[in-house]
């Protein structure tokens, strides 16, 4: 079987299905899933966040853990719950209330939603066949008293069915016992001090609904009465939250789940999160290596560092998404040639090509699934009837389309980090004749560095590593998404780098010298407005550095900056 022939075409046209997970048509998504290590990693009862960009496979992962937990609950009684916040984040008000308020009315839906897929689940969970006719499921639920446990926890039963209520609501009493002791006095976007507008959502509907300050004991009597060992709550989309909300979610989570048998897995973008802060009294939140675990996905298939494994994980993915689709058509190519599915991905391209595609990905399994499906196309309308694998021309086509079509108006339309991004490109690029560069890790936390990460232009690709000319300073590694050089109008020839001509990639000991210093970073910022001179030791003050944010302190000599309140200005040095 051909390359190009019509059942391969068709198979691989049908990927585009598979590319989001919410959108997979097939029986198990552990089955489908590629890198099952990592349901294994974090199928335990700690408190998890999976860190990942878009497109690393959080989602995927999520519903993976969920089926294999269900698949061993008569023997764990451990049952699964997948929300997805996307679902809920519609019934909050938009713009009339505070933080607070909405994290209460947010986790009151999480909790709605638990309700509901317990009660739907109650034949499974009791052990009774819902069709027998001599099994009366109803009467068994009365007996337990689970309809009116299930309607303090915001469902309603017509007697048929358990529904969910049009809207819930919140009372002063929660708001009070959420917020009312904390100081955020870090966080002055999120202060819970001094006078705020706020306006009052009382809790009028119904009154059996109980307070969220007593889900705690609801949830252990519903744990107790349906003989559950535990519930696992999988909360996906977190980073859809405002981040301020993020925090009070996230205290209110551990204030409820702390002490009863509900483990906690969320799915987050790295960059848009924030799930506790230091406060002058005690940690608001949940605390990273306390109350949560993180396990991050990005670093884990990145070809520069991890060959073996990350051509394995992509080979794994692509063969099983293409048996998904059309198993007897992905088979019989295996057998005509002659391989062995752990080869699959060869078949498809020639090595340069393989290794391109591995280093354009970046790790993120949607970007590879994309990149795979354009650059097949490419293939398709251009090869001629000699080529029997996909090309490196057919490869770099496809992916400067896919920058232009998926990244660059998600660039464009921040003009700073666009900024950012042309300059870097410049000076790593043209000036360095490099794709890979370093930075310090005290600017790695720039919020734009960051941002840039976000949108799959910079890819992170190791941390904590040295430089030859400055001993004791620890740096991260980058390299620039080569999708975006046509956009930014960077002609390609003066490239003298590994990934473009030659793709045996350098060791990253080489690129020690290519680093993006103080003075590049101070540079920009100064020229953004995001810094001064300070007025004692001359060397520009970061306004988005904590020390200058909390108290107003110059991030290089640690004197004082405050800006004079009466005259608006920084105050001479002494």
């Amino acid at each position: 079987m051909l390359l190009n022939s019509i059942p391969i075409k068709k198979t691989v046209q049908a990927l585009s299905n598979n590319v989001r997970a919410e959108n997979i048509d097939y029986d198990s998504y552990v089955d489908l899933y590629a890198g099952v290590e990592n349901i294994e990693n974090i199928n335990n009862r700690n408190n998890t966040v999976i860190y990942g960009r878009r497109g690393s496979g959080k989602t995927h992962l999520l519903r993976a853990l969920a089926e294999r937990i269900g698949e061993g609950f008569h023997e764990s009684r451990n049952f699964p719950v997948y929300v997805d916040l996307r679902r809920i984040i519609p019934l909050v008000p938009s713009g009339v209330t505070t933080a607070d308020v909405d994290a209460i009315l947010i986790f009151k839906y999480v909790i709605q939603g638990l309700a509901h897929s317990v009660a739907k689940s109650l034949p499974q969970i009791l052990g009774v066949n819902e069709f027998d006719p001599t099994t009366v499921l109803a009467r068994k639920v009365g007996q337990e008293g689970l309809i009116d446990l299930f309607e303090r926890i915001y469902l309603q039963f017509d007697g048929k069915e358990f529904k969910k209520p049009s809207a819930l609501t919140v009372s002063e009493e929660e708001v009070s016992a959420i917020s009312g002791a904390a100081t955020l006095s870090v966080s002055p976007s999120a202060k819970l001090e001094g006078k705020r507008q706020r306006k009052e959502v009382k809790d009028t509907e119904k009154s059996s609904y109980i307070s969220i300050l007593d889900i705690t004991d609801e949830l252990e009597r519903l744990l107790q009465s349906l003989d559950l060992n535990r519930i696992t709550l999988l909360i996906d989309e977190w980073s859809e939250i405002d981040q301020d909300t993020q925090l009070f979610l996230a205290e209110i989570i551990k204030k409820t789940f702390s002490a009863i048998a509900v483990t906690l897995k969320i799915a987050a973008i790295p960059n848009r999160t924030n799930l506790g802060i230091k406060t002058e009294k005690k940690f608001f939140g949940l605390e990273d290596g306390g109350d949560i675990f993180g396990y991050p996905l990005d670093m884990r298939y990145v070809f520069e560092v991890n060959k073996t494994q990350t051509r394995d994980f992509f080979n794994n993915l692509l063969y099983k998404h293409l048996s998904s689709i059309n198993q007897q058509v992905t088979e019989q190519f295996v057998l005509t040639k002659r391989i062995s599915p752990e080869r699959f991905i060869n078949q498809f391209f020639a090595n340069v090509a393989l290794n391109e595609i591995l280093v354009a990905s970046a790790g993120v399994p949607r970007d590879f699934m994309n990149l795979f499906i354009n650059s097949y196309d490419k293939y398709i309308i251009g090869s001629n009837s000699s080529a029997n694998r996909i090309s490196v021309k057919n490869l770099r086509s496809a992916n400067s389309e896919w920058y232009e079509t998926d990244k660059k108006e998600q660039v464009d339309k921040h003009h700073i980090e666009r900024q950012l991004l042309v300059e870097i490109v410049q000076e790593v690029i043209e000036k360095k004749r490099s794709v890979h560069f370093l930075i310090p890790e005290r600017h790695s936390a720039n919020k734009h560095i960051q941002n840039l990460i976000d949108f799959r232009v910079i890819h992170l690709r190791k941390s904590g590593y040295s430089h030859k000319d400055h001993p004791g300073v620890s740096y991260n590694v980058y390299s620039i998404d080569y999708g975006c050089y046509n956009s930014l109008n960077i002609t390609k020839n003066k490239l003298d780098t590994s990934m473009m001509d030659s793709l045996n990639l350098k060791d990253l000991r080489e690129i020690r010298r290519v680093s993006l210093e103080d003075n590049f970073f101070q540079k920009f910022l100064m020229n953004i407005g995001e810094a001064f001179s300070c007025p004692h030791c001359g060397r520009p003050v970061d306004t988005n550095h904590l020390a200058y944010k909390k108290q107003k302190l110059c991030n290089n000599c640690y004197e004082s900056v405050g800006v004079d309140k009466e005259k608006n200005t920084i105050p001479p040095a002494a």
